[in-house]
């Protein structure tokens, strides 16, 4: 009878065992349903894929992207970057506005502007604010350019650079007026608005032979909205301006039709503009 009895015990014990892994599997599950999955929210905000490796240029800019909140609590946090080799090294040039309002992202995603200078290696790794989401790392690659003798043009004014090729060295730079019109006056049409406009100027540029120029309208908030909204227009033709970038003080864009008379150069302008050289911070 102990004999059965004992065995009785053992076998009570052991389905009780198994039905506490049992529930204990399930409870794991159900957490892990209820948990975001990490690479799809990288995916969705366009980020690098978690621990993967990534190979650039020097003086490369980067947009780096990543699901809000996961691992900042606040947009000014700074990314950590870690030198592994060589000099290469990774420099905060701005913020792609406020989280959860980046240019160029979704509301769930944040945006930071980075530029890769040196050679080596470099890590960013950041600690996963979300229990049971994995910490965040990439590590980029750097390689010598030496074949980029590109200069910059920076506006501290507007805070916004502009990338130019080595051929432009000895450009100039004039500050002009942009000017908007309301229709409807007792007269025609009325000034309502205006703004700065900064021209980058080819060093070639001569009266004789004008050349294209690189022109960039700096528009309010204020202005940019009442613009979309048609209460006033920057252009005889019904054509917006194109957006090139913002900040948290000025939306920048290029004049519609700037280039519409094609002087000469308007083909350099244009494949300078095609490599997305205008950042603003």
């Amino acid at each position: 009878m102990r004999y059965l009895m004992t065995r009785k015990s053992k076998l009570i014990a052991a389905l009780v065992t198994i039905l506490v892994v049992f529930v204990g599997i399930l409870s794991l599950a159900a957490n892990e349903r209820k948990l975001p999955n990490l690479a799809v929210k990288l995916a969705a905000c366009d980020a690098f894929p978690n621990n993967s490796v990534q190979k650039v240029v020097e003086t490369t800019r980067l947009t780096i992207k990543l699901p809000k909140y996961f691992f900042l609590k606040k947009l000014d946090s700074p990314l950590i970057f870690r030198n592994v080799s060589g000099n290469a090294k990774a420099y905060w040039i701005s913020n792609a506005g406020p989280m959860g309002n980046s240019y160029g992202v979704t509301k769930q995603c944040s945006a930071y502007y980075y530029e890769f200078d040196g050679t080596g290696e470099v890590d960013l790794t950041l600690k996963s604010l979300v229990k049971g989401i994995a910490d965040y790392f990439v590590r980029f690659i750097v390689h010598p350019n030496v074949a980029d003798q590109s200069i910059n043009y920076r506006n501290d004014q507007y805070r916004f650079t502009f990338k130019l090729p080595d051929s432009w060295q000895g450009y100039s730079v004039l500050n002009q007026q942009w000017t908007g019109y309301a229709t409807g006056g007792p007269k025609g049409d009325v000034n309502t608005e205006k703004g700065p406009q900064i021209i980058i100027r080819n060093p070639k540029w001569t009266s004789a032979t004008k050349r294209q120029d690189i022109p960039i309208m700096v528009f309010t908030p204020s202005q940019w909205n009442a613009l979309n909204q048609q209460k006033f227009y920057v252009s005889a033709a019904p054509i917006p301006p194109s957006e090139l970038g913002r900040n948290t003080h000025y939306i920048f864009a290029l004049p519609p039709r700037y280039n519409y008379v094609f002087p000469t150069g308007w083909q350099e302008v244009e494949k300078i503009l095609e490599g997305k050289p205008f950042l603003a911070f």
